[in-house]
């Protein structure tokens, strides 16, 4: 009886370890490209905790000096290079793929933005959420031509609360390790 508490136990932990991961990579997050300059558009989604995918991309002008992908945690201008590919040309098909090469993870950052770094402008961004929490679109605003950097914010991911704990931890997690408990405790 024991041995079987301590399976039940172990069931419990292994799915909150799954369950947990699965956040932290934020894998099938995504977010709507907001178009800001250069006809910049798609839905982005999180590949895996290295890579993004843009679905239904449109760029019609990289002609800004600097253009890298950025991501952050507020506003674009604060943030940092996510990828060191130089984008350097217009689409050329309706899917691009972002590979995190730059020493950052998909956990580091919930908004992703195309950046002209000598510019300090900003071409577009998506801020990334769960599935089933609604996409989010970046808010900040400035042109190629600006020599400011944008001051707006991008809005803050919501989250669903549905089938999940205050911690994150799903319910059925939850409830196979209360069940190890209760059954360990009345087997004495």
């Amino acid at each position: 009886m024991l041995k079987s508490a301590i399976s039940l136990l172990g069931l419990g932990v292994i799915c909150l370890t799954t369950a947990q991961s699965a956040t932290t990579q934020k894998i099938g997050w995504t977010g709507t490209l907001s178009s800001l300059d250069g006809g910049l558009g798609g839905v982005v989604t999180v590949t895996n905790n290295t890579t993004l995918t843009i679905s239904q991309y449109t760029l019609a002008d990289a002609s800004a000096p600097a253009l890298y992908w950025w991501g952050t945690n507020g506003a674009l201008a604060d943030g940092f290079r996510i990828s060191n590919t130089h984008v350097t040309q217009a689409a050329t098909s309706n899917t691009d793929v972002i590979n995190l090469d730059a020493g950052k993870t998909t956990a580091d950052f919930s908004t992703v933005g195309l950046w002209c770094e000598q510019l300090k402008a900003n071409f577009g961004q998506a801020t990334l959420t769960a599935a089933g929490a609604g996409a989010g679109t970046g808010s900040s605003s400035a042109s190629a031509g600006s020599s400011t950097s944008p001051t707006g914010s991008a809005p803050t991911p919501t989250s669903s609360k549905t089938n999940s704990a205050s911690v994150g931890v799903p319910n059925s997690a939850l409830a196979v390790i209360l069940a190890a408990v209760v059954f360990a405790m009345k087997m004495g």
